[in-house]
């Protein structure tokens, strides 16, 4: 077996046994964080995965390989986490797993509203926010940054400046 398939084989044992794990402790863990799920179990199969290197690759693996499978299950805890995120946070994907979900792939725009409407999506954003402690909503409606939102913020806003990103989207 040439180096590239068994690159590709490794790679995908990695990126399905993180994806199983998180399945798996979010299943038990219901009202848990996926996002905080998905890094955890990337980040504390790291060791392991240096560790047991060689039965991965199915032959000895000098510490730069053992390196190598290591970084490449964490970049692929990275590709998990965004590619969880990405329906819940881009708008034209979330449209498209509504249709996806919708009887016979079709919803009126009313339809689409009830499903995933302004305030559906306001509203769930909100809540990832305060659940990972970015801010926090008072019963009155009013939203406050907390001490983790101004960092996160300041970091986003230097970085739009940055690159010059004037949109909001």
């Amino acid at each position: 077996m040439s180096l590239l398939a068994r690159a590709v084989l490794a790679a995908t044992a990695l990126f399905a046994a993180q994806a199983l794990a998180v399945a798996g402790i979010s299943a038990v863990r219901r009202r848990g964080n996926v996002y905080a799920t998905i890094v955890l179990v990337a980040c504390a199969t790291t060791p392991v995965v240096f560790v047991v290197g060689p039965s991965i690759g199915g032959r000895p693996l000098s510490i730069d390989g053992r390196l190598y499978l290591a970084l490449m299950h964490l970049s692929l805890g990275g590709f998990l986490f965004h590619f969880m995120t990405l329906p819940d946070r881009s708008v034209t994907l979330r449209i498209f797993v509504e249709l996806l979900l919708a009887p016979d792939r079709t919803l009126t725009l009313a339809g689409l509203d009830s499903r995933y409407g302004m305030r559906t999506m306001i509203g769930s954003r909100l809540q990832q926010l305060e659940d990972g402690r970015f801010l926090s909503i008072r019963a009155d409606g009013t939203i406050t940054l907390l001490p983790r939102g101004q960092r996160f913020g300041r970091f986003v806003t230097a970085g739009r400046q940055l690159f010059n990103i004037k949109s909001a989207n």
